[in-house]
């Protein structure tokens, strides 16, 4: 990985003060995991206490040992933010972070302005300068700013590091698009084998997968999931990987078939599928869509719904190994005669 080492003994080893007190001072997680089974008081008295901790929740720690920082993880990051922003290789970056803040999880007050947007962006601005040949790809905003919600501001950086490089979510963002392309290829499999009617309808009206896909492997559905509603998706991705992601666009799917079905034209088909994330009125008006109106579906009974589904996972790593991210196809042994 080019950009700066995370060896001990990197050229820059004094971890700025200046910078170090500024960040512990600035952002704190705003989840409440770590008091889910206390009592009303005790989680009171826990609101409190969170107003003055900068440490991780219990998710996010168990997040970390899928994803090996290195020893001297907080070094790295500080000296990271340290590298003047207006060398040539890091304008392109900053200028487009600049224009994603506002637009991530814009419903949430944390992250206008303030000190969610800032620490936002110093993660998006440190990973940029990590990996210089990638830099910043909007889409990264939304999984940033939903560690951040969990996470310290260095585990924050280095559980986005992990899902980038332990995750192959690197792969998406490539200037090819590799990543997203095998994913589409591979729900389309899926698509053929769980859901062979809404397959013809796609095929009759021309719409492919990426129409749709896109922005969901983008952001990991942070563009659709509220920020506070993400924790699921993350515990499931971390333990299962795009194996779950997968599972979860299949279950969207199967809510929608009949909807979806009845469709006359490629803009009745899509509609339903563009679930926009301006604001908390229009989540849950998908969601009332993914049940008839009913309202008795919500994000984590629809991340449940997913994770029972029945698929060959086996079958589905196997595709995963056998993608060429060269030429977009999958190099499958042939069979012997």
């Amino acid at each position: 990985m080019e950009g700066m080492s995370t060896q001990d003994n990197s050229p820059m080893t004094l971890t700025p003060p200046l910078i170090e007190n500024q960040v512990q001072r600035v952002h704190r997680p705003q989840c409440m995991c770590d008091a889910e089974d206390m009592s009303l008081l005790s989680r009171s008295y826990f609101k409190l206490i969170k107003q003055i901790t900068v440490s991780s929740c219990c998710k996010a720690q168990s997040w970390l040992k899928h994803c090996n920082p290195p020893r001297n993880a907080e070094e790295v990051y500080y000296n990271l933010l340290e590298i003047p922003l207006d060398v040539t290789e890091y304008l392109e970056s900053a200028k487009q972070i600049e224009l994603d803040l506002n637009r991530t999880f814009p419903d949430e007050p944390y992250f206008i302005n303030g000190e969610g947007q800032s620490a936002l962006r110093r993660v998006l601005q440190a990973f940029s300068k990590y990996d210089i040949q990638m830099g910043y790809v909007q889409g990264m905003n939304f999984i940033a700013g939903a560690l951040l919600w969990h996470a310290s501001e260095v585990d924050a950086f280095w559980l986005f590091v992990g899902l980038m490089e332990n995750y192959e979510i690197r792969d998406t963002y490539l200037p090819s698009l590799p990543g997203l392309s095998k994913h589409c290829q591979i729900i389309q499999i899926l698509i053929v084998e769980n859901l062979p009617n809404l397959h013809r309808q796609f095929a009759e009206h021309r719409i492919g997968n990426e129409m749709f896909l896109a922005e969901w492997c983008f952001t990991l559905f942070g563009s659709a999931v509220p920020v506070d509603e993400m924790l699921n998706m993350l515990d499931a991705f971390f333990e299962k990987g795009w194996v779950f992601f997968y599972k979860f666009v299949l279950a969207i799917l199967q809510c929608l078939e009949k909807k979806l079905l009845d469709a006359r034209d490629p803009i009745e088909v899509l509609t339903p599928l563009k679930i926009c994330h301006k604001s908390q009125k229009e989540w849950k008006k998908f969601l009332e869509l993914l049940d008839g109106g009913r309202g008795k579906i919500c994000w984590r009974s629809l991340i449940r719904k997913a994770k029972n589904l029945k698929v060959n996972e086996k079958y589905i790593r196997y595709l995963q190994m056998n993608f060429n991210l060269e030429t977009g196809q999958f190099c499958l042994p042939k069979a012997h005669k």
